[in-house]
């Protein structure tokens, strides 16, 4: 499966509801960061912040749509 990297988000809570947008189209994503979960442990070290979403590069085009219609601007 070839994925694409469809959107940043400044954390992992965006991302979480990201992904609920887009399996409640159908569309399977994966959340990348380099956090602990919802408490995140990257600021606490001094790491980058942020969650990537990925989704299989089929979906890519409609998963963006669909993240830039209800994340505009995030």
């Amino acid at each position: 499966m070839d994925l694409v990297l469809v959107k940043n988000f400044p954390d992992r809570m965006y991302a979480e509801r990201a992904r609920q947008t887009l399996d409640a189209e159908s569309i399977p994503s994966i959340i990348q960061s380099i956090d602990a979960g919802f408490l995140g442990a990257g600021g606490a070290l001094g790491l980058p912040q942020g969650a990537d979403l990925y989704v299989p590069s089929e979906y890519s085009d409609r998963a963006r749509e669909l993240l830039n219609d209800v994340f505009d601007g995030i």
